[in-house]
Order: structure tokens, then C-alpha cells, then sequence
């Protein structure tokens, strides 16, 4: 800490440190006004990139380049518009249709018996196994977690890479559909109903070709039974020769096969059956256990003890539904046996069918969905046009509408012409080399207009000639002249040279016409043919910008899935670096010119010190003297 010393002289010394320093700072300004303009500029580069997002997802992929925003062609329904919906793509060949509908297509499909209201799709698997995984030890959990539940759909095992099942106790039944449904090879659809607690597996492909196979490996738990109310648990047994009489305590022994350890506390075995609680102590025998079960109301089970098989039958047929710690006290029987497929009704397979159709009196052959496109015409069915008794069928007509077609293109050149006369203006915007950016001492000078519009000087002309945008602009230009005579034909030309590339109408009569004659030709043009979507102009201009939002977050360390302004910025970036490589340089140098100030503010101190003796002597001797 320099103590600085000011007045025994007279001389301001403040201001003449501070007149010294300000040569030494001027490259530390410079420093600053660099850093200053390289955040600019990476704010630019964002702006850029929400434009460019902006334009190329919400405008060219979810709106331009939709397969109907070309389609000059209408359906038209009368009679019957209920039963039947159509929808006219680009391809329909105007050909009247009468369309009458005697059975709908189904799809192949398997469905569980169910269990009724009041689980919801977050339950787990173990929930629905009737096993409370908090009340599992460690090793317990793991063991039940480990054998899982293994399924096969047409086929398709659905295990992980090391052999495992994918769906264990954890899996949510939200999470089993979502499994299902994202594997293409399975080739079948999911779902849960949580009004009936059914699961149904349906096959992808309609119609009477349409199959579900769904297998379970021999002595793995079945996943379909979880979905399907339990009558009986029957357990492996806990050996031959095993009888009533012994305790629960002989069990856990011949599990563990080795005497309990004596100073252990009191074990007991918790558990519930159909929401009734029972706890048994380990040396309860297990024909208390089995009266406790048969002897306590509201239970509706009965339980037996034969050849050292404890089986739990609902009375009637009615379920059994164990949960809590049932996990635990099960196992001192070998486990529950795996509820096997088929042996208890827990699923039904209903086939599918074909669609009933006639088209102007001919019957259509293998109509597997009720969805289906004939004349260019999609079809569909919501309903049999007999309903009533008496045939009355859908009348179809193709009308053209060449309106929404000449709307999108309209829009799309409104668009276009908007992003390049902003990309061209952001190259040739003018660039004020004398202003450079204002330091805080400069600014407390200024009012503050006079700061705002110094300030705007400085960031205009960022980009000037940008490499960047001028490629872009280059490349779109490019995908637009290429198809210039194409354009032409349809009535669609650039302006003049000074407007860059802009798009205009020049006989929109004549573009109308075009659209109506030949829809197809402007599709082509615009979408790209069906054997080559990338050659058409929206898809060209949707992969140059989308290679231009790559090359903007390399250098700026922009978000390029997001239009996002205030985004933050990837720190490894070039601009990233480069900012760190400024911060670096001016923290250095800001300590150095603390050095550099201490020491004169040493010197002059040192200085004071001087002449202050110096006064001090001269003082004492002139009053030797007597000259004072």
C-alpha cells in the first residue's frame, strides 16, 4: 500500500500522476474498445442466428415446405359426409368417386383382462407385482430387480445389450409403451387404458395381414399377468418333507442354511393380502400362519399348506393382491410361481380385418387401413355408409383451388425478400472508422444522447462485407437462379440488379393459371420432386442457412437450435477464446499500470519527504542566525 503524500510542496500531484498515467493507458483503452467491439460483434452474430433459425424453422419447415401448401386440389364431399373424409393431395386425377363403406379395417389385437380403475400409468411394475421395494433389503431388491420381466413382440426381445430385460421393477407403465412403441422392429403400438387397467398391444399394419405375437420365455415372470387381477399365488414350495409344524425361523434357516444368530433382534414377517395387514413373529408356525390368513374377515382368501407348498386362493375366483413386504415372506417358500400365460385367461387376442369398400360400384381389394389413398385422393373411413339399413355412400369430387398455393408462394417471396434485405443490409451497412468505442471517462463528458448516437456509429459496420453472410447470400442467390427459368415460365422473375436478388410477381395471372394447369410443375419447383426432395428451392435454402448457423456458432458460440436472443454463448468458440485472451491481456496490463502508478506516487512521496527536510533545516538555520 503506497501512502500518498499531497501539499507540502504545493504542487497537485494527483493530477500529475494521473496526466503521466494517461499516455501509459491509451493502450489499455485500445484493449478495451477491441474487447468492446468483439462483444458486439458476437451480440450481431446472434441476432443473426435467431433470424436465420426464425426463417428456416418456422417459416420454411412448418409452413412452406408442408406437402399440402402447394396443393391446388379440393375434395369435396356430399351425401353421406360423415362416413367417409377425403382430402385431395397434388396427384388426384379429378375422377368422380361414390364411395359406400360396409365394415371398417381393425387391427390385429392383444388385450389383458385388466384391473379395473385407479392405477395410473406412473405405476411401477413392482407396485403392479404387489412387491413394496422400500420394504427389500438391499440384496433382496437386487435380486428382485435383476430377473426383470422379459417379453416378445413378433419376435423382438426386448433386453438391453448385456442380456438383461429392459423392463424391471422400476419401469413405470408409462415407460413399458414408451419401450414398445420406439421399437420399429417390434412392429406393433401400445397402449394403457387407465379407465379399465388394460394393456393392448396392436399390430402397425391393419387389416387381416396384420399379427401380434407376444411370448414370454419359459420360467420368467410374464409381464401381461401384472396387467390381469391375480385368483391364485401358489408358491415353489418350501421342500419335500417340509411340514406344518415348522416355524418360519426352519425356513430361513434352510434358506440361509445356517442357524440364526441368537443376539439378533425379534424377526417378524410383514405383509398384506387384498389391504389387510399381518405380521407374524419367526417362530410362528406355518399352520398359525395359514389359520391367521383363512380366520381374519374381509380377507376373501383361503390359504393351504400341501407338500410344502403354501397356495393363496381368492374366494370364488375373487383376486389376490399381496404388496407390503409379501416380497420377503413368499421367499421363504422359493418364491411366488411366475403367473403363466394362458393358464388363467390373462389376455385375449382379437384379429383383424379388412375394410368393406366400393368405388363406383367396384369392390377395392385389401383395404388394411382406414386410411388409405386412391385417384390422388385420400380416403378416410370414420363410419359404414349403411348404417341405417340403406346404403347411402360418400360422393367425392376433386375441385381445383389454385388460391392457397399462390398464398404460399406470396408468402414465402414476402419472407425471402425480408431476410435478404436484411442480410444486405447488415453487409453494406457504412462503417465509421473514427468512432471507436467510448471509455466511462469518455461517457462522463458526454450527455447522454450525444453516448447514444456516438454509440450506434461505432457498432455500425460490424459487418461489413462479412464472409459469413455474403456466402449465404451468394448460395441462396445461386439456389434462386438456377431455377430462374422455371420461375420465369410460371410468371416469377428477380428485380433489377441494385435490389440483390429479390423476388417478384410479373404476371400473376399468369402464375394463377400455371398453378391450376399443371399443380405439379410449381411443387416440383418449389418442394422438390418425390425422387429428389433436396432439389427443390425451399429445401435448398433450408440447407445453405442451416450450414451457415453452423459456421455462426463456431465463430460466435451462438445456440443454432434456438432464436433465442438472450441464449448464452458456447465459451469455446472463436470469439470465446478470443475474449478470454483479451480479459487475460487487459488484467495484465491493468496490474502493471498499478505498478507503474505506485511507484510514482513513491516518488513523488519521496520527493515531499526532501524538501520538506530541506525547508526544515533552512528554518532552524536562519534562526541561528537570528535572521528569522
Amino acid at each position: 500500500m503506497v501512502t500518498r503524500i499531497n501539499g507540502f510542496s504545493g504542487m497537485d500531484i494527483d493530477s500529475m500522476v494521473k496526466s503521466m498515467m494517461a499516455t501509459k493507458r491509451v493502450p489499455l483503452d485500445k484493449l478495451n474498445q477491441d474487447k468492446q467491439v468483439l462483444q458486439w460483434t458476437r451480440e450481431g452474430y446472434r441476432e443473426l442466428n435467431s433470424v436465420l433459425y426464425d426463417f428456416r424453422t418456422n417459416k420454411l419447415n412448418d409452413k412452406y415446405k408442408k406437402s399440402d401448401s402447394l396443393n391446388v386440389n379440393k375434395a369435396v364431399t356430399t351425401g353421406n359426409t360423415t362416413a367417409v373424409k377425403a382430402e385431395a393431395t397434388a396427384n388426384a386425377t379429378k375422377v368422380d368417386m361414390k364411395v359406400s363403406v360396409t365394415k371398417l379395417a381393425t387391427t390385429t389385437t392383444l388385450q389383458t383382462i385388466g384391473l379395473g380403475q385407479g392405477i395410473p400409468s406412473s405405476t411401477s411394475l413392482a407396485q403392479l407385482d404387489g412387491v413394496d421395494l422400500s420394504e427389500l433389503s438391499e440384496e433382496e431388491e437386487a435380486a428382485y430387480l435383476k430377473k426383470g420381466f422379459d417379453i416378445t413382440i413378433n419376435g423382438v426381445s426386448f433386453k438391453d445389450s448385456a442380456g438383461n430385460s429392459l423392463f424391471n421393477g422400476l419401469t413405470s407403465i408409462s415407460s413399458l409403451v414408451a419401450a414398445i412403441n420406439s421399437n420399429t422392429k417390434a412392429n406393433a403400438v401400445a397402449s394403457y387404458d387407465e379407465i379399465t387397467g388394460k394393456l393392448s398391444i396392436a399390430s402397425k399394419i391393419g387389416g387381416a395381414e396384420g399379427t401380434v405375437k407376444v411370448e414370454t420365455p419359459a420360467g420368467s415372470n410374464s409381464l401381461l399377468a401384472l396387467f390381469s387381477k391375480k385368483t391364485v399365488v401358489e408358491t415353489n414350495g418350501a421342500g419335500i418333507g417340509v411340514t406344518s409344524d415348522k416355524t418360519l425361523a426352519d425356513l430361513q434357516k434352510m434358506l440361509d442354511g445356517k442357524e440364526p444368530d441368537p443376539a439378533a433382534p425379534v424377526k417378524y414377517y410383514s405383509f398384506n393380502i387384498n389391504g389387510k395387514s399381518f405380521s407374524f413373529k419367526a417362530s410362528t408356525t406355518i399352520a398359525d400362519v395359514v389359520t391367521a390368513i383363512n380366520t381374519k374377515p374381509d380377507v376373501n382368501v383361503t390359504a393351504s399348506f400341501v407338500d410344502g407348498k403354501l397356495t393363496i386362493t381368492g374366494n370364488s375366483a375373487g383376486e389376490v393382491k399381496m404388496s407390503g413386504a409379501s416380497y420377503e415372506f413368499l421367499g421363504l417358500f422359493k418364491g411366488a410361481v411366475p403367473f403363466a400365460e394362458g393358464a388363467d385367461a390373462i389376455k385375449e387376442v382379437t384379429k383383424g380385418e379388412n375394410a368393406e369398400v366400393t368405388i363406383n360400384g367396384e369392390a377395392i381389394k385389401n383395404v388394411t387401413s382406414n386410411v388409405f389413398t386412391i385417384n390422388g385422393v385420400q380416403l378416410t373411413l370414420l363410419d359404414v355408409t349403411n348404417s341405417s339399413g340403406t346404403d347411402i355412400p360418400t360422393n367425392v369430387k376433386t375441385q381445383s383451388d389454385p388460391d392457397k398455393a399462390l398464398e404460399t408462394i406470396k408468402g414465402f417471396m414476402e419472407d425471402y425478400n425480408a431476410l435478404i434485405k436484411a442480410l444486405n443490409s447488415k453487409v453494406n451497412e457504412t462503417k465509421y472508422r473514427d468512432f471507436k468505442p467510448l471509455s466511462d471517462e469518455q461517457k462522463k463528458e458526454m450527455k447522454e444522447g450525444e453516448i447514444d448516437s456516438w454509440t450506434e456509429k461505432a457498432k455500425s459496420g460490424l459487418f461489413k462485407n462479412n464472409d459469413i453472410v455474403t456466402s449465404l447470400l451468394s448460395k441462396m442467390r445461386e439456389a434462386i437462379t438456377e431455377k430462374l427459368g422455371s420461375l420465369n415460365a410460371i410468371g416469377i422473375t428477380t428485380g433489377n440488379y441494385m435490389e440483390n436478388g429479390k423476388l417478384v410477381i410479373s404476371d400473376e395471372t399468369k402464375l394463377k393459371n400455371a398453378l391450376s394447369a399443371n399443380p405439379q410443375l410449381a411443387i416440383d419447383l418449389f418442394q422438390g420432386t418425390a425422387n429428389a426432395p433436396q432439389s427443390g428451392i425451399f429445401n435448398k435454402i433450408a440447407n445453405n442457412i442451416t450450414s451457415t448457423l453452423d459456421m455462426i456458432s463456431d465463430r460466435a458460440g451462438t445456440n443454432k437450435f434456438s432464436m433465442d436472443l438472450n441464449s448464452t454463448f458456447k465459451e469455446e468458440s472463436i470469439i470465446g477464446k478470443q475474449l478470454k485472451s483479451y480479459n487475460s491481456r487487459i488484467t495484465t496490463m491493468q496490474k502493471n499500470l498499478q505498478m507503474v502508478e505506485n511507484r510514482y506516487y513513491k516518488q513523488f512521496s519521496a520527493m515531499e519527504s526532501a524538501m520538506n527536510k530541506l525547508t526544515t533545516q533552512s528554518s532552524s538555520l536562519m534562526s541561528s542566525l537570528g535572521l528569522s
